[in-house]
């Protein structure tokens, strides 16, 4: 079989400004199922503003965001779009002393699955899911 993945994630020609400075330019990018993806580049080259583009702590001036195949309103707040699986973690060199890289994210995970089987019934009914 040949047939090609839809992504996961696309994001389609972002641009947004703070003041006078664009920080983002017409920005692209897509993510497939099953791929681990790098956003690199200088300080200043606008990497974290792409990602809270992503995840909704910034609302973009221009293009869309696609996320499952459904393109995700500009409205769409932080916490409704983390409740759909797209997260951040911020740079913070002691979220948890003495424990691993690892062992902040699995505890992170771990919390947000707790959440969102606490949050299930709504999820479903907000979000149309069937799964619990």
């Amino acid at each position: 079989m040949n047939e090609k993945k839809e992504p996961i994630l696309r994001a389609e020609n972002i641009s947004i400004s703070f003041g006078g400075l664009k920080a983002l330019d017409n920005v692209s990018l897509e993510i497939y199922p099953g791929e681990i993806f790098a956003i690199i580049g200088p300080n200043g080259a606008g990497k974290t503003t792409m990602l809270n583009v992503i995840n909704g702590f910034y609302k973009h001036d221009e293009g869309r965001v696609i996320f499952e195949g459904k393109k995700r309103p500009r409205s769409m707040k932080p916490n409704e779009i983390a409740a759909q699986g797209i997260a951040r973690t911020f740079q913070n060199l002691a979220l948890f002393t003495g424990m691993s890289t690892l062992g902040n994210i699995m505890v992170g995970r771990t919390m947000m699955m707790h959440c969102r089987r606490a949050q299930a019934p709504s999820l479903r009914r907000t979000h149309g899911r069937d799964e619990p």
